[in-house]
């Protein structure tokens, strides 16, 4: 009974030692540690009673039977296995050593679990961080060399014929040799029935460089004998303004300076102003196309302050509501007003009461612009004007309230708006 006694109160020894050990309260058994830790002391302590019992009986009256031996301490993180034959699991008391990763313990861990393609996720802000800079590097160079990167699906990736050199060896030929040659221009008498669009065809042109090569007035007007100058390549007309220089020309045209200066014979690009420069492969702006072919309409005065819009407005003498058929353009008494498009004078009245002096001008296609309140003409009845001429000047006739312009536009006898046929300043 002795014996009995002491091995249960050695178990609960060994108990009390573990637990102090795991620091685990005996409430609420720390979860994790291996695989039924009451379990394994319930088996620890009944094998060491069970075999203390038999010797107990086994052993000669009077002899003394040995205590058992303490079961070695669980103790965490040990890496030596236990020993003791009761134990049914060997490694259920020991916690295995945590394995060491080298490098990023994320992307180790995701290649250790076979998943090679999760572990480049977080590498891929890091790649694309560094192909960013190197592809706009390469994109810039790219420009300055004049070099057209082929779009995928235009078909120009398939193999570019080569050329044969004087030694036998085949040369790409992927370089435009006009790109390095001065322009060359050919002149063109204008036949009966011809026309822009068709005269750009018929040399491989567009529409825009032949007119920025020659301004004409009103392309529905181009009379036969007309010379016209065509260039051997695309490319627009360019007249130097105050402030500019090449750099600037090149960059707002998005042409490399090279071209610039190949293409005009040019040694310095030191430039005067109102020289005129051939841009290479420069496109047309929309607005000035349309305003070229007549669809839109230039602004009368090229320095100005809008005081009132189309639509209706308080009347600034009767103060009522009225219909305001213009726009109205403050500046001082004497500032040109211009033709705001090709056209003829169709009629010209001085002290016409509301609108004072003023000036219509026909553009044909139903199309006429009232210029009112001028204080003197430029032009006479009946004759043609081209876009940008000056028609008179600006001042105060009439019924106003100080020096401006009034603008109206007339499309089939109907006022309309004019901010919506001005080219965009």
């Amino acid at each position: 009974m002795k014996s009995e006694m002491r091995g249960i109160i050695e178990a609960q020894r060994i108990e009390r030692r573990w637990r102090a050990a795991r620091r685990v309260s005996p409430a609420r058994p720390r979860p994790g540690f291996g695989v039924g830790e009451d379990a394994l002391i319930r088996s620890l302590t009944s094998g060491r009673a069970a075999r203390a019992e038999t010797d107990r009986a086994s052993s000669p009256a009077g002899a003394a039977v040995p205590s058992p031996a303490p079961a070695p301490a669980l103790v965490p993180g040990s890496p030596k296995r236990t020993t003791d034959p009761d134990m049914r699991y060997p490694r259920a008391g020991v916690r295995s050593r945590p394995r060491r990763v080298s490098g990023r313990p994320l992307i180790a861990y995701l290649y250790r679990r076979d998943l090679p393609i999760l572990a480049a996720i977080p590498l891929a802000p890091v790649l694309l961080a560094l192909l960013f800079p190197v592809l706009g590097a390469f994109d810039f160079y790219a420009r300055q060399l004049g070099v057209r990167m082929p779009a995928a699906d235009s078909g120009e990736l398939a193999m570019q014929p080569v050329a044969t050199d004087a030694r036998g060896g085949d040369a790409p030929m992927s370089v435009d040799a006009t790109t390095f040659e001065q322009i060359r221009r050919t002149e063109y008498t204008v036949q009966p029935g011809d026309t822009i669009s068709e005269i750009a065809v018929r040399f491989g042109l567009d529409t825009g460089t032949i007119l920025s090569m020659n301004p004409v007035d009103d392309v529905r007007r181009l009379l036969p004998g007309t010379v016209l100058s065509i260039p051997d390549r695309d490319g627009l007309f360019h007249a130097v303004q105050p402030g500019e220089s090449l750099s600037r020309i090149a960059a707002s045209y998005e042409v490399p300076v090279y071209r610039i200066l190949d293409a005009n014979n040019l040694e310095t690009d030191v430039l005067q102003v109102g020289d005129t420069l051939f841009i290479p492969g420069a496109r047309m702006a929309m607005d000035d196309y349309l305003l070229a072919i007549g669809e839109l309409l230039s602004w009368p005065v090229r320095s100005f302050r809008l005081t009132s819009g189309f639509g209706m407005r308080l009347d600034p003498i009767t103060r009522q509501w009225r219909m305001h058929n213009g726009i109205d353009m403050a500046n001082a008494i004497g500032t040109p007003v211009l033709a705001a498009r090709s056209g003829r004078v169709m009629h010209i009245e001085a002290n016409s009461g509301t609108y004072g002096h003023l000036i219509i001008l026909d553009h044909g296609n139903g199309i006429r612009t009232l210029y009112a309140h001028l204080n003197s003409f430029a032009v006479s009845a009946g004759q043609w004007v081209s876009t940008g001429q000056m028609i008179g000047r600006m001042g105060n006739t009439g019924r106003s309230t100080g020096p401006h312009l009034h603008f109206s536009v007339i499309r089939n006898g109907r006022w309309i708006d004019p901010m919506g046929q001005l080219v965009r300043r």
